[in-house]
């Protein structure tokens, strides 16, 4: 009889020990990879901001249209832009669908939601930002979104839909400036 080389058993314990270890380590990385997703959004509100406030130093107030700030994206119109896809309709994307709403400074924010194209998300959450504020709202929309957005802020457990740069409460809007 050979003695070298794997039985048909040993081989199957290993695929079965390597499957195991994948199933764990999948959600962290699915998580991970979201995460990601919402620092870029993150980035892209504080980009928003910064320009709305030099808008505000021109004209007085804010602006809802892309067009009107000066960074605005490439091929924006008009108060959405998808950052996946088409950015006026976000077909065939995976990304985020920022909306500029407000013009003073009780009502000027942007918020990004996270959009998917044709399908259900895992993760539903939106961010906003008030323009003179500089905390980052998050709001979760179902259970992955609400513990995302927990870790987000650094809270242990989402114990509500809602949390903002570290607290679980401050989800109104700024005091006026």
């Amino acid at each position: 009889m050979n003695k070298k080389g794997f039985t048909l058993i040993e081989l199957l314990v290993v695929v079965l020990i390597i499957g195991i270890l994948a199933a764990m380590a999948m959600p962290q990385y699915f998580k991970a990879v979201e995460r990601s997703r919402m620092t870029e959004a993150d980035t892209l509100l504080g980009s928003i901001a910064q320009a709305q406030r030099r808008k505000f130093l021109q004209i007085n107030k804010f602006v809802t249209n892309y067009r009107a700030l000066d960074v605005s994206p490439k091929d924006s119109n008009g108060s959405t832009y998808y950052t996946k896809g088409n950015p006026a309709t976000g077909a065939n994307g995976n990304g985020f669908a920022v909306v500029l709403s407000g013009t003073t400074f009780q009502t000027g924010k942007a918020t990004a939601t996270r959009h998917a194209a044709g399908g259900a998300l895992q993760y539903q959450y939106s961010l906003s930002r008030y323009y003179q504020g500089d905390n980052v709202t998050c709001t979760g929309t179902n259970p992955a979104g609400q513990e995302l957005c927990a870790d987000f802020c650094g809270i242990d457990t989402p114990t509500g839909s809602c949390c903002n740069n570290g607290t679980n409460s401050a989800c109104a809007q700024p005091a006026n400036n």
